[in-house]
């Protein structure tokens, strides 16, 4: 799964800065345009190859340039209880993935009881806001939004910014947050309360979280 959404920022990337070349492949009456121009002294501002489309997306995820290392996926996992919201562990996994220079770690675990199930994830961008962007689209937005079956809205949960939204005639929810603008802790429930969520969320760890930099 996380190495699937690393594939999905990455080509996103690839396609953006390709498609802004201009026709970068091109030959011919193309090239000699392009050195009429430079000698007539303009500039030549776009990437004129695949490879330099290419570099463009590595130093868009790395941001400044500093490399942070991800925290290791055990770490990560050993936040993951074997019991969570009154409900039993039934797995637990962890991996670490990477691409463009791009590294993600991420552990996950699901929760099930009676009928109602938890799925718990936790990712670990190092910092790459390209990545984090990706990953939580509404990090950068304010959502309230309330119908009579649910609600989406921003929120802040333990001086972070997250994101929460309910079903309530699927009792379905999910509650994601951003700590340290490094880590997506997020908590999906099937047939689930409000309150159970909320609770989930409780007896999550987040400020070890974010202590693990």
């Amino acid at each position: 799964m996380i190495t699937k959404k690393i594939i999905t920022i990455g080509l996103g990337l690839s396609i953006f800065f390709f498609a802004g070349c201009g026709g970068c492949g091109s030959s011919g009456n193309d090239s000699a345009n392009a050195t009429e121009q430079g000698s007539e002294g303009g500039t030549q501002d776009e990437p004129q190859s695949v490879q330099e489309a290419m570099n463009e997306v590595r130093d868009a995820l790395q941001g400044d340039g500093k490399t942070v290392e991800v925290v290791d996926f055990r770490e990560l996992k050993a936040l993951l209880p074997d019991e969570l919201a009154g409900m039993k562990r039934t797995s637990h996994t962890g991996e670490k993935a990477g691409m463009f220079g791009m590294n993600l770690s991420t552990a996950k675990a699901e929760y099930e009881e009676g009928g109602q199930r938890l799925d718990v994830s936790i990712v670990d961008v190092a910092g790459v806001s390209m990545a984090l962007a990706g990953m939580a689209s509404w990090a950068s937005m304010e959502v309230d939004r309330e119908t009579d079956n649910g609600y989406e809205r921003t929120t802040m949960i333990e001086g972070y910014k997250a994101f929460e939204k309910y079903d309530k005639s699927s009792k379905n929810g999910e509650v994601s947050v951003i700590v340290e603008n490094r880590f997506i802790l997020t908590v999906d429930g099937d047939n689930i309360e409000e309150k159970t969520l909320a609770k989930a969320i409780d007896q999550l760890n987040i400020k070890k979280l974010a202590r693990l930099q």
